[in-house]
Parts: structure tokens; C-alpha cells; sequence
């Protein structure tokens, strides 16, 4: 098969004795922790805040928090995301706290890869965050190397520790950011609704094919490799067919003009209300985290005001496990063992509708 993506493939139907997706269980095992859903919202200054944070948690999901912010401000939103689902509202108390080990794994952090990064850690880690995203554009690169090397060393007595890197397209990447330390994988470079990587530098893969090469590698090394597919996601069965080889999926565009998601609802002149939805390396976002307006590979746009996010979720959970049903598949391994995939033509992709 070449170089593929969501679009280029459906899932082929196979024989089931699935009775009911209502019996299907999607969960995915993270590791040192367990999604009853597979998605993760996007560590984006537009989609994930506390209230993101606490949709996804109700409904067995994660939500990870941004980097674009002041460590004091990280530690805060931190705070009020764990506020939200201990107590379901604020508190507004921002002492170190320790928390009970079935809520330790229930909302992430981000930092990224320079010598501040090293005191944001450790402070949100005494502030009790303990899922940490490595949050660049490009991961296979040195500074993540240095930065996942000196957190394992330097704080080798942490067990509890989960660290996210990426991000990547290729199996050597991946393999490479494992062996550096990282417990999951976060893979896809300028897939994303708005990002501008490929359009601006010609750097990318295909995502679905950056899928397959990565699980297939790890498979070859018998290295149980956690996988998280960012980016590229259009509609429910594209979730579906990034499950075949991933173990979660980070969203950010499907969740984008929601309730819960940051900022403010506008109405435009035709009486229409929206939000804005941008990249992390968009000019404004850059401009707001007091960094230059330099090699910009993102874009701001408006989305529609859409309501609730729990009503996507829903929808996300009953479509995907639909999906695992037509392969006869009533978890997420026998789901990567049964799916196989049908390459279409044009016509293909018209008649599906894609």
C-alpha cells in the first residue's frame, strides 16, 4: 500500500457476533493509567482549560493542559482543573497538595524543552501534576533528548511519573524518544486542522502511514509502545481507523467552538455565534506568550459556537464502538487485530462522502 492517510482507506466489514456496540468496551491502557474513552483534547491554548479538562474526565477521557502560559499560571489552571473534579467548582487554593492515587492520572501538563522548563516541572510536579506532555513540534530533536534524560536522572526516585513525547512521524523518532525515557508517544507532524508545517516547510507524513510505520516498528522490537495519534482527525471514523494501530487520539479541531473550550462566544453580522480556534505556533499565540512573531506554522480562525462538548464525546464513544462492532471486535486489541483496511479510488472517497 503508499503513502496513506484517513481519507484513503475504509475499514472492511467482517463477520461479528457483537449483539449490541452498547457491549463493546473501548477503553485503552495508557500504561500507568486507563482511558474508558480514547481521546485526549489538545494541549492548545484554545481547547483545553480546566473546564475542558473536567468534560473529560466525566466522561472517562483526558484533557491535557497548555505550555503557553507562566509557570504560575500553569500551576493555577492546574488547580482549577483538579478544583473542577474533586469538588466540581473552584476553590481557589493553591497549596502544594498530594493527591489520592486514583486522581493523580486525571488531567495533564505541559512544558517544554529549555532550563525554565526544568523549575516548571518540578514545581508542578510538587503541586502534585504528574502526566507531563513534552510538548514541541518536532521531538526527535536534541533538546527533548536532554530534557527527557535530565528529568529521569534527576528525579529517578519519582515512579509516578508519566511523560508524553513527541511530536513525530517516523519509527526511528519514536523509537528514539522511548529509549530517551518517554512512557507514550505523541506522533504527527503538521496534520492538524491549523497547523501550516507542511504547506510552509514541506516537512511531514502522511498520518495514518506514520501510524502503521511506528506500530509496525515497535512490534519488530517487541517494545509495547503507547502511541497517541495528534492531528488529522475530520470525523468519528477517522478516530476509528487511527485506533488500528494507536492507543489514544488527541483532538483538537472536532472540540473546537464548544462550551468548555477557553475564550469568549462572538456573534458576526449575520447574527451567528463563534469562537476562535488557533495553532499553538500561530502568530497571536505567540504574540500572547510574549514570544516573537517569527517562523509562524499555524493559523487563527473562527469556528461555530457549538454547545456542549459532551454531546461530541457521545457521539465519538457510540460511533467507535460501532466501528469495533462491524469487525466483530468487542475491545480495542481484538479491534487492531480484526481491522483491515480498504484502499479507494476517487470514486471511492466521493461515494463515502470524505
Amino acid at each position: 500500500m503508499s503513502e496513506i492517510t484517513f481519507s484513503d482507506v475504509l475499514i472492511s466489514p467482517r463477520y461479528s457476533e457483537v449483539y449490541s456496540r452498547s457491549k463493546v468496551d473501548i477503553s485503552s491502557n495508557m500504561g500507568a493509567f486507563t482511558l474508558e474513552l480514547p481521546v485526549i483534547s489538545a494541549n492548545m491554548r484554545n481547547i483545553t482549560g480546566a473546564k475542558m479538562t473536567y468534560a473529560q474526565y466525566q466522561h472517562g477521557a483526558l484533557g491535557i493542559l497548555h505550555r503557553f502560559n507562566s509557570t504560575k499560571e500553569a500551576i493555577e489552571e492546574f488547580q482549577d482543573a483538579m478544583d473542577y473534579i474533586i469538588h466540581g467548582k473552584l476553590m481557589l487554593d493553591y497549596k502544594p497538595t498530594t493527591y489520592s492515587p486514583e486522581l493523580k492520572y486525571k488531567v495533564g501538563v505541559s512544558i517544554g524543552v529549555h532550563e525554565t522548563d526544568k523549575e516548571r516541572f518540578e514545581k508542578l510536579y510538587e503541586y502534585g501534576a504528574r502526566i507531563f506532555c513534552i510538548d514541541v513540534a518536532h521531538g526527535h530533536h536534541i533538546l527533548v533528548k536532554n530534557m527527557l534524560t535530565w528529568i529521569r536522572t534527576n528525579h529517578s526516585d519519582k515512579k509516578d511519573i508519566v511523560l508524553i513525547g513527541g511530536n513525530v512521524a517516523t519509527a526511528e523518532g519514536a523509537l528514539d524518544i522511548h529509549s530517551w525515557g518517554a512512557d507514550i508517544i505523541k506522533v504527527g507532524i503538521g496534520p492538524g486542522a491549523v497547523c501550516q508545517t507542511r504547506q510552509n516547510t514541506g516537512v511531514g507524513v502522511p498520518q495514518l502511514q506514520a501510524l502503521q510505520e511506528i506500530r509496525e516498528a515497535a512490534v519488530a522490537k517487541n517494545i509495547d509502545l503507547k502511541i497517541i495519534a495528534d492531528g488529522g482527525v475530520k470525523t468519528t471514523g477517522d478516530i476509528a481507523k487511527a485506533l488500528k494501530y494507536a492507543n489514544a487520539l488527541m483532538i483538537g479541531s472536532l472540540f473546537a467552538g464548544t462550551s468548555e473550550t477557553p475564550g469568549d462566544v462572538f456573534e458576526d453580522q449575520n447574527g451567528q455565534f463563534y469562537k476562535v480556534y488557533g495553532g499553538s505556533a500561530s502568530a497571536e499565540n505567540k504574540l500572547s506568550s510574549g514570544k516573537e512573531n517569527k517562523f509562524v506554522e499555524g493559523m487563527m480562525k473562527t469556528v461555530p459556537f457549538r454547545g456542549h462538548v459532551k454531546y461530541i464525546l457521545r457521539r465519538i464513544k457510540e460511533n467507535v464502538q460501532s466501528a469495533f462492532s462491524y469487525v466483530g471486535a468487542f475491545n480495542l486489541t481484538e479491534f487492531q487485530q480484526n481491522a483491515e483496511f480498504r484502499y479507494i479510488s476517487g470514486g471511492g472517497r466521493s461515494e463515502s462522502k470524505l
